[in-house]
């Protein structure tokens, strides 16, 4: 980046508040975006080794109602080779211009998958779903989706819960 764009992003800032994202021990993670032709949830554009993808955020429920001010990662759930969410993950759908991504999830830990960069290919799979907290099991079904290039543990790089700031 130009230390012109540094500047220009700044004075913008000042003028313009931007909604961030930081981690539980406040790091900055990133400016919040959304892809309006999408339709996704807010999130951020990540920088996973060299490729640029969307992480989404949604917020932590207490009880049944989403906290104001604590968020989680969240995303588009993947497809699995195996049941219960096991075995080689694929990516069905794509969020704007990046890599396709799906969120994993195991406990307390968030997982994204990074997809190919190459076309979809037709693939077999048997569950679907976030993890195994949220999968679901299905008679084997061919779709086209992603292979998956590189995982990121989002949770070792940025804990939840989440919080947006200005």
């Amino acid at each position: 980046m130009l230390a012109s764009d540094e500047a220009d992003r700044a004075r913008h800032d000042r003028e313009y508040p931007v909604a961030k994202l930081f981690d539980a021990n406040s790091k900055f993670v990133g400016r919040l975006v959304t892809f309006d032709s999408y339709n996704v949830a807010a999130g951020v554009v990540l920088n996973v080794q060299g490729v640029l993808v969307y992480a989404s955020i949604s917020p932590i429920l207490i009880g049944n109602d989403p906290s104001a001010t604590e968020m989680k990662w969240s995303g588009n759930p993947g497809l699995f080779a195996g049941s219960n969410c096991s075995g080689d993950a694929y990516i069905r759908s794509a969020v704007g211009p990046l890599r396709p991504t799906a969120l994993a999830r195991s406990g307390a830990t968030a997982t994204l998958y990074v997809g190919s960069a190459g076309p979809k290919q037709l693939v077999t799979a048997r569950s679907q779903g976030t993890g195994p907290e949220n999968c679901y099991s299905e008679s084997p079904f061919e779709t086209q989706a992603w292979t998956v290039e590189s995982t990121f543990d989002l949770t070792q790089h940025y804990p939840e819960p989440l919080r947006v700031g200005y």
